[in-house]
């Protein structure tokens, strides 16, 4: 089978396109034929090594998130059959032709979801909704402040939030990457290169600070992010641009208000279990019937895979981005 291998860490050069030998599933697994997979922030992460998991190995093939049909059963798997529309989860391997993932964290599909949708929604989805209601206690009335809203998470959060009554403020590197958070339901959009967020975080709350900061960029932004927050209030990052300053000093902002810092990691939800299904229950009918909305920014081959990562890096796009086997053909 054809996929995007990366034999060692580095550039978007370090993506290449392969002919490997297809994947065999294990007991408990199925054996998927892939039509789309999403890209995700990590994959970029993992590209260049610096994804905090260390137990990942060269040669890597990238790709946790895809949607497709089950080509064939491992032993025991006994709730999915040959053919079955699904989507899945998994720990890598999904820019490519077939793939192998494990049956708890794939889910069958509803006839009528377009598969590029099936391949996107998963990670984002169960990320915003575990974001708001496992590492944080949403509340209605509560404010968060996203940055880079106009990113696939950032959609997400403004949209799950909004439902249950909470004020979504976001940043952005520069004029119109905002709109679409906007018309998702955004409060107020922030142009981080023309005002200072964290000025305008505490004028649009009125000198209380918001009650939550979800951040994907870290550096300074994120390290300033603590003065946006009420006392009390949390921060939690979800990915990083730039190096953090040093830890001594983050100490010390925690110390100003009393907030809290959190990482955060979707798959802490534990695939099979109780919270995981909720999530499910909760993001798979909003995305179905349209509730919850996500933009599909733009579709690449499988040769095009180093444009999709260019522009994903270069945060020149707001939706998710797609790679496509060319299976799907309609």
């Amino acid at each position: 089978m054809k996929a995007i291998v990366v034999e060692q860490p580095g550039g978007i050069e370090a993506l290449e396109l392969r002919e490997v030998d297809d994947p065999q599933p294990d007991p408990g697994e199925v054996l998927i034929n892939i039509a789309y997979s999403a890209c995700n922030w990590m994959d970029t992460q993992k590209r260049r090594g610096v994804y905090p998991d260390k137990s990942i190995t060269y040669p890597h093939i990238l790709g946790s998130e895809v949607a497709g049909y089950i080509a064939a059963l491992g032993a025991g798997v006994e709730n999915f059959k040959v053919g079955d529309k699904v989507a899945a989860i998994i720990r890598n391997g999904g820019y490519a032709e077939k793939c192998v993932a494990h049956s708890t964290t794939t889910m069958k599909l509803p006839e009528d979801m377009d598969l590029k949708l099936g391949a996107c929604f998963q990670i984002v989805g169960l990320t915003g909704y575990h974001l708001l209601f496992s590492a944080h206690r949403l509340e209605p009335g509560d404010t968060i402040l996203v940055h880079a809203i106009g990113g696939a998470v950032g959609l997400i959060v403004t949209q799950i939030a909004g439902e249950a009554g909470a004020r979504v403020i976001g940043t952005v590197s520069s004029h119109g990457k905002g709109d679409t958070a906007l018309a998702l339901g955004a409060d107020r959009i922030i142009v981080r290169s023309e005002e200072d967020f964290v000025q305008a975080a505490l004028e649009f709350t009125e000198g209380s600070g918001v009650d939550l900061v979800i951040d994907s960029l870290g550096g300074d932004t994120g390290f300033r992010s603590h003065e946006a927050l009420r006392h009390y209030g949390r921060l939690i990052n979800i990915g990083e641009t730039e190096d953090w300053p040093r830890e001594q000093g983050l100490r010390d902002k925690l110390y100003e208000r009393s907030t809290s810092f959190a990482g955060f990691e979707t798959m802490a939800a534990i695939p099979g279990s109780a919270r995981w299904q909720a999530g499910v229950d909760f993001i798979v009918p909003r995305v179905t019937d349209g509730r919850i909305q996500l933009p599909i920014a733009g579709t690449y081959s499988l040769e095009e895979v180093r444009q999709m990562h260019s522009n994903l890096e270069t945060r020149a796009v707001s939706g998710k981005l797609v790679l496509s086997s060319g299976l799907d053909k309609a």
